[in-house]
């Protein structure tokens, strides 16, 4: 009798791009951290020149809040950490659009990379609009709410890339990374008001 060969399984097609309004994750990504890049690279330059931030709400406290203690983080300006951070944001999006800037990342790696990165940005975001509603009562900072804005969209761009589905698997993950975002900022603030009150 004549073997019939069986056919090696097809390969599963890759899986799409989630798309917002048409236009995929990645590209909202690229798109919203390259503005986050660009507000904390102003507020970079202001911190390390000592200029004087404009702040285009009348009676507004930017400069109070840019020359505050909170403003920096074990020692480094805390707009430079948000430079850095949407920087990466940016890179990995790009690169998770088609670019290749970055050799030798899976698409996993990088859609759970920028999961975890948003999930940090919006955690940070999350503590200080808690810390400019505890310690600068009646202050408002227009950077510092659109910085906010910029992480929590991020962060819900990567949900939405990710899908409420899979996202259960990486929980975990996420509140283990916020919870050391927070402990994080606590001890750096802790410690900074200890050695001042020392």
């Amino acid at each position: 009798p004549e073997q019939q060969e069986t056919p090696a399984p097809l390969p599963s097609p890759p899986e799409l791009p989630s798309s917002l309004w048409g236009v995929s994750t990645s590209a909202w990504t690229a798109g919203v951290a390259g503005l986050g890049l660009l507000e904390t690279g102003y507020l970079s330059y202001l911190k390390l020149t000592g200029s004087e931030a404009f702040c285009p709400v009348a009676g507004g406290g930017c400069g109070d809040v840019l020359d505050s203690d909170y403003s920096v983080v074990f020692g480094i300006p805390l707009p430079l950490v948000g430079m850095v951070t949407y920087g990466v944001v940016t890179a990995l999006s790009l690169q998770e659009n088609g670019e290749e800037l970055l050799p030798g990342l899976d698409d996993l790696d990088i859609r759970l990379t920028l999961l975890l990165l948003a999930t940090s940005l919006a955690t940070a975001s999350a503590y200080f609009l808690f810390i400019l509603n505890t310690k600068f009562v009646g202050t408002s900072c227009l950077y510092c709410l659109s910085s906010a804005f910029i992480s929590f969209t991020l962060f819900f761009i990567r949900l939405k890339d990710i899908g409420l589905a899979r996202i259960q698997k990486f929980v975990g993950l996420q509140l283990a990374v916020a919870v050391i975002v927070a402990l994080a900022l606590t001890n750096s603030y802790s410690s900074a008001t200890t050695q001042l009150k020392g």
